[in-house]
């Protein structure tokens, strides 16, 4: 393991000489670490530019220099979980996730990403369990419901689809999406009628949308709908 000088004099060769905004911003940073390497302040906003910039597996290093001095600050732990989840990294991802919310338990960004990592990995519970946290923790955070409810359709939990997805519609009634999953679920229970007005207010928010135009024709030309 590097030393914080020999570490901290390395920063800079991560970003090209042609990148003279980003090296100017992190040479003020470095400047203020060779002064104070305890600078946490210093360490965490180096690694939140690192970050932001696309340096994300170096900014994993910078921001384990933050955690080294505030151990217990549960967004360092988050962030390091993020910047694994952008690498592909799930299981790096999902541990140091873990602890976050361990330390935070209504961390809810820690739960949304734990909520995607589990998904890829193929963990419905798991995956559902953290949504359910960002929605109670966030309930303005309307993504979560696109994919509980798909993760509900996949399963063939139909109602709990159902729910979930008119609450979204309460926040988002224009969404094209939500109301031709709703028709999905209205399907899968067998409420056709229900399910042809889904697809009719699909079609109506996106009249390019040939899934919701193809699904209206095939159930209007049932007797009765």
């Amino acid at each position: 393991m590097k030393t914080d000088k020999s570490f901290i004099d390395g920063i800079l060769s991560h970003i090209p000489p042609s990148n003279k905004n980003l090296r100017s911003l992190a040479a003020s940073l470095v400047t203020r670490l060779k002064r104070n390497p305890r600078d946490f302040w210093a360490w965490d906003n180096l690694a939140n530019l690192y970050f932001s910039k696309g340096f994300i597996l170096q900014s994993i290093d910078i921001y384990r220099k933050a955690l080294s001095i505030q151990p217990k600050l549960p967004i360092v732990r988050m962030r390091i979980g993020i910047a694994y989840y952008r690498l592909a990294c799930l299981d790096e991802a999902i541990a140091e996730l873990e602890r976050a919310v361990k330390m935070d338990p209504d961390l809810a960004m820690a739960h949304y990403y734990l909520g995607f990592a589990y998904y890829h990995k193929g963990d419905s519970d798991q995956s559902l369990h953290h949504f359910q946290r960002v929605k109670e923790t966030s309930p303005e955070t309307r993504i979560v419901y696109y994919h509980m409810a798909e993760d509900y359709l996949q399963r063939r939990r139909f109602q709990d689809a159902i729910d979930v997805l008119e609450k979204l519609l309460k926040l988002s009634p224009s969404s094209a999406t939500a109301w031709y999953k709703l028709g999905q679920a209205y399907l899968g229970l067998y409420k056709n009628m229900e399910a042809a007005n889904a697809f009719r207010e699909a079609f109506k928010n996106n009249p390019k949308d040939k899934r919701s135009e193809n699904m209206l024709e095939m159930l209007t030309n049932v007797p009765g709908i």
